[in-house]
C-alpha cells in the first residue's frame, strides 16, 4: 500500500469512529459547515442551528426539574404553559430554537421594563401534526398577569411577520396560590406544572421517567424521539445560582 493510501485508510478509520461516537449520542454529523449559525440573543447558549438530536439527554431532563423546584423555591413558581407552533407559521424548523430564542428576548425586555427579571425554561420538539414547536414555562407576576395575556401572541406575530396562522401561540394559567397556607391548592399547583414538565420531557428515554420522579405525573408516555435542530432545551442564565427577588 503506498504512503497516500496508507494516510486515506488512516482517515476513514477516524471518520468511522466519529461517527460512531455522534450516532451514540443522538447528533447527526451530516452537516455543512456552512450552516452552523450561533444564535444570537436569549434563549440558551450554544444554539447552533446546523446540528440535530432525536431525544433529550438525562442531564437535561433533571436540569428542568430542578429549575422548575428551584423556580417556586425563590418565589417566581412557573405559573405560564406556552405552546408555540412555529413551523405552522412558516418558520423553517432549523430556525425553531432560534425563533424561540427571540420571543425569550421580547418577553424578557417587557419584564424588564416592568421591573421583573423573567424566568423561563423552554424544549424543542417536532411532530407530524404540528411540525417544529416549543413548550415553555414562565413566570408571570401576579400584578402582570393582567397585562401580559395578549403580549404572546403579539410577540410571535412580530417574528412571524405575514406569516402567522391562528392557533400559532397557545397560552395558558398554571395558577400558584398567593396564599402561602393554602396547601391544598399547593398541592394541586403542584401536581400540575410537574404535569407539564412530564409533558415537555416525553422525548426522553422512559426509564428516567420513574427515576426522577415522575412516573405517573402526566397522560402522555415517554420514550418518544423527533428529530429538532439547535439546542433542544434551554433554561434562564444563572439559574442554579439564582437568589430570586
Amino acid at each position: 500500500m503506498s504512503r497516500h493510501a496508507s494516510a486515506r485508510s488512516s482517515r476513514n478509520h477516524a471518520k468511522t469512529r466519529i461517527f460512531k461516537a455522534f450516532d451514540q449520542y443522538g447528533i447527526n454529523p451530516l452537516f455543512k459547515v456552512g450552516a452552523i449559525q450561533p444564535t444570537k440573543g436569549r434563549g440558551g447558549a450554544r444554539n447552533v442551528r446546523g446540528l440535530s438530536t432525536e431525544a433529550l439527554t438525562e442531564r437535561q431532563c433533571r436540569e428542568l426539574v430542578e429549575a422548575m423546584q428551584h423556580a417556586e423555591r425563590i418565589g417566581h413558581p412557573f405559573n405560564r404553559f406556552l405552546t408555540i407552533t412555529w413551523e405552522r407559521s412558516g418558520i423553517d424548523p432549523r430556525d425553531n430554537a432560534r425563533a424561540a430564542g427571540r420571543f425569550i428576548k421580547m418577553a424578557s425586555d417587557w419584564m424588564r421594563a416592568r421591573g421583573c427579571r423573567l424566568r423561563w425554561a423552554w424544549v424543542q420538539e417536532s411532530s407530524n401534526r404540528f411540525g417544529a414547536h416549543v413548550h415553555m414555562l414562565l413566570h408571570v407576576s401576579p400584578d402582570l398577569e393582567p397585562l401580559f395575556g395578549p403580549m404572546p401572541t403579539r410577540w410571535v406575530r412580530r417574528i412571524v411577520e405575514a406569516g402567522y396562522v391562528g392557533k400559532t401561540t397557545q397560552s395558558q394559567r398554571v395558577p400558584y396560590p398567593l396564599n402561602a397556607g393554602d396547601l391544598a391548592s399547593l398541592d394541586a399547583y403542584r401536581a400540575e406544572v410537574a404535569g407539564k414538565v412530564h409533558y415537555m420531557l416525553k422525548a426522553a428515554p422512559a426509564a428516567l421517567e420513574a427515576r426522577l420522579g415522575l412516573l405517573g405525573a402526566g397522560p402522555k408516555p415517554w420514550g418518544k424521539s423527533c428529530r429538532v435542530f439547535g439546542k433542544r432545551l434551554a433554561i434562564w442564565q444563572g439559574w442554579r445560582t439564582d437568589p430570586g427577588g
